[in-house]
Parts: C-alpha cells; structure tokens; sequence
C-alpha cells in the first residue's frame, strides 16, 4: 500500500493519486483520491478512483471524472481508456465543452488521436444559436464538426430543422442535412431530398423533391431545386416548379421555368413572381405568358410579354395584362397596348373588340362591360337565337363602353368619340372584315387542370 503524493510511470504515461495498491505479480493498481493521468499532449484525465491494467494499458477511472485534449473537457461518472489505442469510453452520461458548444450524452467513445467523440443516446449540443438532440453524433473537437446519424432536430429562434443523416460545420456554420429533411418555421414548411445551409450568410439551398407549404398565404410551392436568400426573405426555385395558392377557397394553379418569392415583412410586402413559360389555371381564368407577378397584399396578378387571358368563353390578349379579384373572384381586367377580346360564339363565329387600352369588368367570373379607350374596334354578330342572326355590327370608334349580358350577347354599346358604325346583314358581311388586325384564336394552348395535376 502507498500513501502520500503516489506517482507511477510506464512509458510515456504518468499517474499521480493520494494512495495506491500496486499488485506486482498480475501488473495491476488501484489507486485512490485525487486520481491525475497524463499521456504527453494528447490527454489529462482526473478522478477519484483508479483500476489500471498495466499488460492492457487500460485505465478505468470513476467520481468525479475529467478529461481533456487542452481545447475539449469531458466531464462524467466513469470512464474506461484504452492509453495504447487512445480511446476513451463513458456509459453514464458524460458532458462536454467545447468552446461555445456544449454537448450531454448518456453514451459516449473518445479517439484522441482523431480528436473524435461518437455519442450515442439523448444526444443535446447545445449552442447560443440553437439546440441539437439527436440519437446518435459524431463530433470532432478540431474541426467542430457535428455528424448525426439517425433522427436529429435543431432548434433555434427561427426555425426547427429535421433530418436523419447530416452535419454541421459549427465553427464555419455551414450545414449539410439529407434523409427525411424539413425546416419549419412559425408559418412554413419546408421538405426536400437534402439540403446544404450557410448560416453566416444566410443562404440556403434544397434539392429533390422539394415541397413548401406557407400557411400565411395559403401558397404550397414544389420543385427539384430551391434557394433561400434570409437577408432578403428570397426564395427561388426551379426544376417544374408549380404553386398552388389558395384563392377565397378557389385553387390557383402555377407553372414556370423559375418562380421567386420575395417577402418583406417590415414593408408587409409580398410578391411571387414567375419567368418563361408561365402557365396559370383557376375555375373561372386560365393564362399563359413569358413572365408573371403575383402580389398577395391585394391579389392582383400582372401578366408580362405575349400574355394571353382565357375567361369563360373570353380570350384576352394584350403587351401587359393585369387582372385583380376580389372575395367574389374576377373583378377586373386590364390589358395595355393592342388590348384585344375575342369570344367564340356557339356556331363558330368570333366577337372581337380592340383598343389601345382595355378595361374588362366581371361579375361572378362573367364579362358584363368593356371599356375601350384608343382606337376602339368591335365586330359582333347580333344573334336573334341560337342559330339566327339579325346581322353583324362593325365598329369604329376612338372610346367606347361595350355591355354584355349574361348569355354573352352585347347589350348596348356607348360610343364616346367619332363614332363610324355600319350594320351588315350577315350574308352580306365582307370575309374580309371578319377578322380585326391582330386576331388569333389560340384556344389549343389553353392550360386546363389535367396540365396541373399530372
């Protein structure tokens, strides 16, 4: 038995305690009080109690334990190292502190040559930023990187982030996280296949299936490619993106080569915007265009270059066209320069009416009025019933108002500058006039819902 500031030596190892056995014929001790390990610059280990097989080079250490590399302190209950392999084992709880980081595990394995915890069961790390608790992690005290494998969350101020398979660059902030991946915050969700973050900079990228839902707006956007831009609230996605937005209990279907949404919560400003090939589907309006801007504040949609606007049994054509509804659904319509409506009658003929500007009013999805203002031109064929007609109004006019009733038949037109009208019966209608400049019946490339939903 030794008693008083006991040291023992084997090799490059250094053992310090308050009193020891040393069993000399199976090359074992055990050591009491104030238990100090050290193995050169790669561990110091204390405790309040010591087994050591000197033939295995195993130490297993208990009370009060505390291990440390000079950056990383473990603390916990018992420890069992290996000092030829430099490995250190707890199975009942251990706590670490890594500069801001700090992580609890009822289960853990330490490689000091790697600098290397693995952690397995109630994992936590907990950082100023956020809170991770996964089942099992991978943690290297060097490089500060987080591994988790299994179901993982991080939590923060800002969102909840799921995965079961990732890491976390937690010096460099930058995240990786796969298998089962969403973010959820106070008004969304996001999942996708995996995704890779920046937090510094606060860009965020998702790939594969990604689907996003945004219980504020009532909007559901999907696509194969996603970025987020915190900053400033951007988000993009490509890949067949589609949105689905929630209209009054009305559906709104979208499709587009890239779709943006960009939101400002301090100006209450919110767009989502769409380029190339956009396709629009709703029950009473259907769309397509080179690009399109949604603002949700007051609805109202802006249609750019090329757009074509189908209602009922209306298209509308025009350089720009804006559209606002209401609680009710279309309200208006307006299509700037070379503005143009054409309705299908049910024999085949075309109504057509063009100006410079047109103002389009609807009631319950119904056009009741246009408004005409530059170089205003109407033809429409007066039915008298379904199959006869009185004749064809052929109109000229700088302004006008066209009234329509419910069957789609004009009620009355008000001209309201130099009006030139001439009133053909229709067998006496020139071909030649049946068609106004810039007419062109597009109706195959009307989006329907099949489009959307396959």
């Amino acid at each position: 038995m030794c008693r008083g500031n006991v040291r023992f030596k084997q090799g490059n190892v250094f053992m310090n305690c308050d009193s020891a056995r040393f069993y000399e014929v199976i090359n074992k001790i055990e050591a009491f009080g104030h238990i100090y390990i050290k193995q050169q610059d790669t561990l110091n280990l204390w405790g309040e109690y010591l087994e050591y097989d000197g033939d295995l080079r195993q130490a297993k250490v208990s009370k009060n334990v505390r291990l440390t590399d000079g950056t990383m302190n473990l603390k916990t209950d018992q420890i069992n190292y290996d000092l030829v392999d430099k490995v250190g084992s707890y199975f009942t709880g251990g706590y670490i502190k890594n500069g801001e980081d700090k992580l609890f595990s009822e289960k853990g394995t330490y490689f000091s040559r790697t600098k290397e915890f693995f952690f397995k069961d109630s994992v936590k790390l907990e950082n100023p930023d956020y809170t991770m608790e996964s089942d099992t992690l991978k943690y290297n005290t060097t490089s500060k990187v987080a591994t988790f494998f299994g179901p993982t969350y991080i939590v923060s101020e800002e969102n909840t982030i799921f995965c079961k398979y990732g890491w976390y660059n937690t010096n460099r902030e930058i995240a990786q996280f796969s298998k089962g991946v969403y973010i959820e915050g106070k008004e969304n969700k996001l999942n996708a296949d995996s995704m890779v973050y920046y937090r510094n900079t606060g860009l965020g990228e998702a790939y594969g299936n990604i689907l996003l839902v945004d219980t504020s707006e009532k909007v559901t956007l999907t696509g194969q490619y996603g970025k987020y831009e915190r900053f400033t609230k951007t988000t993009i996605i490509t890949g067949n993106p589609q949105a689905i937005k929630n209209v009054d209990g009305d559906s709104l279907y979208l499709k587009a080569d890239t779709l943006i949404d960009i939101a400002d919560s301090l100006e209450d400003y919110r767009v989502l915007k769409a380029f190339r090939n956009v396709k629009v589907f709703k029950s009473d309006l259907q769309a397509v265009s080179d690009s399109m801007v949604y603002a949700f504040t007051d609805s109202t949609i802006s249609f750019y270059i090329k757009p074509i606007i189908w209602t009922d049994s209306n298209q509308i054509t025009g350089d720009t066209i804006v559209v606002l509804n209401n609680e009710n659904g279309l309200e208006k319509l307006k299509a700037y320069n070379k503005g143009f409506i054409a309705e299908k009658d049910p024999n085949g003929l075309f109504n057509q009416i063009s100006g410079k500007t047109l103002d389009a009013f609807f009631v319950e999805g119904k056009l009741q009025r246009v408004e005409v203002d530059g170089n205003g031109q109407s033809i429409y064929y007066a039915r008298e019933d379904s199959t006869q007609y009185s004749g064809v109004n052929d109109v000229v006019c700088g302004k006008m108002v066209i009234y329509i009733d419910t069957a789609n038949k004009v009620r009355t037109i008000t001209f309201r500058k130099q009006p030139k009208a001439t009133f053909y019966p229709i067998e006496e209608f020139p071909t030649s006039k049946a068609r106004l400049s810039n007419f062109s019946w597009m109706n195959m490339i009307r989006p329907k819902l099949n489009n959307f939903l396959n």
